[in-house]
């Protein structure tokens, strides 16, 4: 994709990285300081926690400054806050550290997908939005992959230092990304631009009510499978540890590589068809789960979750930011994202509960209702795009303003 939406999404592949081998050098660092399992919760809380208390800070941050200035200074944070990290410690130090690099790694969410969702024209809008999500799965992967081999051979500390020179490299392809670029949305628009809704206006509640109802059903699916999926393979069919950490490897590939077609569908085909067949399918998923009675089931189940995310995720993502205020627009996706964060967490409590009550697969039952739910909803309050959207969104085509580099 040569083109600065394409460069943007390349840049923050490179602090992602950096994302992946903090996710796994935190757990290790806290098994080497022989931290209680209270305290190892507490402490690896902190990512969620971080990412909940910034998120919607970045968003705001933007719509009043513009894009290039927070997503520069977050990067520069992120990378001083690993150095932080490194330093610490303690267990109540990493918390902390922790907590702040969270706080400063997510900018990269909602201005990211503001970004792409404010220049893209409509008709690679989806197919765009799912490319940065696909990064993020694939770079954090790939990080935490290489993190754990370094880790083999390096001290912690160590690694992590390498770690937090990657969002200052990230920062700095982001001030080259931007050179030359002027903002045109919101408080810079021009004058002959339609003006966007205010906060307080019906749309604009509207847009919020029907992102939290989305994403809260989709996470609550999402958040409890990644806690209980490998509790399943191990708790109930009795599998080894190896065939649990298989289970979200193969989760998170599939997924990955189906995110981009699943954004090119919801582009062809539109955002609700795809939303709801996406939610059905992700609900058979979780249905392979309760049936499952062998590993190649629960395979077969993480397939068909993985289809279900790739392809409700980009269109919801895509529908929504067409439907936000521009001049809000990056608190929105901020928004967005904090829903996503509530989602995650509320899910593993959800199945918790279930399970406690009726077993480990009626937790995967109350998520596969959840899905339908999910496809429910998106069917009645995404009827196409609405006629305020048409209003309030502004195409970017070819001839009017290219978004090249």
């Amino acid at each position: 994709m040569r083109s600065r939406s394409g460069a943007l999404v390349g840049a923050l592949a490179v602090s992602t990285l950096a994302t992946g081998v903090v996710q796994i050098a935190v757990p290790l660092e806290m098994r080497q300081l022989h931290a209680t399992p209270t305290q190892t919760g507490v402490a690896l809380a902190m990512f969620g926690f971080g990412m909940f208390a910034f998120e919607w800070v970045w968003g705001a941050l933007a719509d009043r400054f513009g894009y290039k200035v927070p997503l520069i200074a977050s990067g520069v944070l992120y990378g001083i806050a690993i150095v932080i990290l490194a330093r610490a410690g303690s267990v109540a130090e990493i918390a902390v550290a922790y907590f702040a690099s969270a706080g400063m790694m997510v900018a990269a969410g909602p201005l990211g997908r503001s970004f792409i969702g404010t220049t893209l024209p409509a008709r690679l809008r989806a197919t765009g939005l799912a490319l940065i999500s696909a990064m993020w799965v694939f770079s954090s992967a790939i990080g935490s992959g290489a993190g754990g081999q370094l880790i083999e051979r390096l001290p912690i500390t160590n690694v992590l230092l390498m770690a937090a020179f990657l969002p200052f490299v990230s920062a700095a392809l982001l001030a080259v990304v931007f050179r030359g670029y002027r903002e045109t949305r919101g408080i810079w628009r021009d004058e002959d631009e339609p003006r966007a809704a205010a906060v307080g206006s019906p749309d604009f509640v509207r847009v919020l009510v029907v992102t939290a109802l989305i994403v809260l059903l989709l996470e609550i699916g999402a958040g409890g499978e990644g806690a209980l999926l490998p509790l399943l393979v191990t708790n109930h069919l009795r599998l080894s540890a190896a065939d649990a950490g298989l289970s979200l490897f193969l989760l998170g590939i599939f997924t990955g590589l189906l995110l981009i077609p699943g954004g090119a569908a919801a582009d062809r085909f539109g955002r609700r068809r795809v939303m709801v067949a996406g939610a059905v399918i992700s609900a058979a998923g979780f249905g392979a789960y309760v049936l499952a009675g062998s590993f190649p089931v629960i395979v077969a189940g993480t397939a068909l979750r993985a289809l279900g995310a790739a392809m409700v995720w980009p269109a919801a993502t895509a529908w929504i930011s067409e439907a936000a205020p521009h001049r809000r627009h990056a608190l929105v996706m901020g928004l967005y994202g904090e829903f996503e964060n509530f989602g995650v967490t509320l899910g593993p409590v959800i199945g918790g509960l279930v399970w406690s009550a009726y077993g480990i697969q009626a937790a995967f039952i109350a998520y596969a209702i959840a899905s339908l739910a999910t496809a429910v909803v998106a069917a009645v309050a995404v009827a196409g795009r609405p006629a305020a959207a048409k209003i309030l969104t502004r195409e970017v085509s070819d001839d009017r303003q290219p978004d090249r580099v």
